[in-house]
């Protein structure tokens, strides 16, 4: 019963509200939609993270049937994850060594290769929303802090109390930190591609640290001639390594197809330095990857010819093949 009840309070906190129709597009038929919600290392309820994930499939990919954009639709992807409190990011976002939540997120858009993020935001309720705000404003790409909390507020962001999220408190570090970030990455059928991810960062970690989520080329890239990427795992090796430009760069400059690609970094790369890793990608042609290293990943996709699927161990890495480069 209890249960039933905290899945009931979580899709209730999924926005409801339709995805917007400006500057939509039907020019191809072709669509795509990846999601994660982190990279894990050992098992665990998936219940509640399943049921988001799901239903929020569902709606984008009935959003971009009906022409709307990637960026919309990545954005309020990452919302309803943050709204859910099911993920460590936004109202579920873990605590710091001192027992405050901080989060970190950017978005990118392939088109122009526009990009927002903000980072060290302790009161924002969605940081996602707050990344599109600063990539708006078109001045600057990261705000970090009180003082770029405090512009994304001025720029529209909602502010909330520290009793709004549900993980505060001092903790100590587990023996398998917890991950959860999420991301999405969408293909629309105007041919753009777009890239969101959103965390709290490792529980416990040191006040004031900044991972790979909010840093563009490390936890997040879209570019609409390679692809759009959002990571998960040890964000100190994706910002030291690059790793979702790195992946773009290997489909524009070598030519390897995504899936080659996702995997040269994933397992090539990052694995052999122990470093935990998961990333999901989708192409021009709008191919799907999902790959990680670790025990699991929460993780799924949904695209033109395929129906939302979701996995956590076992299951798809990639959606049916369409093309190969």
């Amino acid at each position: 019963m209890r249960r039933q009840i905290f899945l009931a309070a979580i899709l209730c906190a999924v926005p409801q509200a339709g995805f917007a129709a400006a500057n939509s597009c039907h020019a191809h038929s072709t669509f795509a939609v990846v999601v994660h919600g982190g990279a894990i290392d050992e098992k665990m309820d998936g219940t509640a993270r399943f049921a988001v994930m799901k239903q929020a499939l569902q709606k984008a990919r009935a959003a971009l049937a009906a022409g709307a954009s990637s960026l919309d639709v990545v954005e309020q992807t990452v919302e309803a994850f943050e709204d859910s409190g099911a993920f460590n990011a936004g109202r579920g976002a873990i605590a710091d060594a001192a027992g405050l939540v901080e989060t970190d997120a950017a978005i990118m858009d392939g088109d122009g290769l526009r990009a927002g993020g903000v980072a060290s935001m302790t009161a924002l309720k969605n940081p996602i929303h707050a990344a599109r705000l600063v990539m708006e404003a078109n001045r600057h790409v990261l705000m970090v802090g009180d003082r770029g909390q405090a512009y994304a507020e001025k720029l529209g962001a909602v502010a909330v109390p520290p009793s709004y999220f549900v993980k505060t408190g001092k903790v100590e570090r587990s023996a398998v930190p917890e991950h959860g970030t999420v991301g999405a990455v969408a293909l629309d059928r105007c041919g753009h591609i777009a890239a969101a991810t959103s965390t709290g960062g490792f529980d416990a970690k040191i006040p004031g640290r900044v991972g790979d989520s909010p840093i563009v080329g490390a936890g997040v890239y879209a570019a609409d001639d390679a692809g759009g990427f959002s990571g998960t795992g040890h964000g100190e090796y994706y910002i030291r390594y690059s790793v979702s430009k790195d992946v773009a760069d290997r489909m524009r400059y070598a030519h390897q197809s995504l899936d080659a690609a996702m995997k040269a970094d994933v397992f090539g790369t990052l694995a052999p330095l122990k470093a935990e890793a998961g990333l999901i990608g989708v192409d021009r042609h709008g191919n799907v990857g999902m790959y990680y290293n670790t025990l699991g990943m929460f993780r799924g996709y949904a695209t033109d010819r395929e129906t939302p699927v979701v996995a956590e161990y076992a299951g798809p890495t990639a959606s049916q093949p369409r093309v190969k480069h």
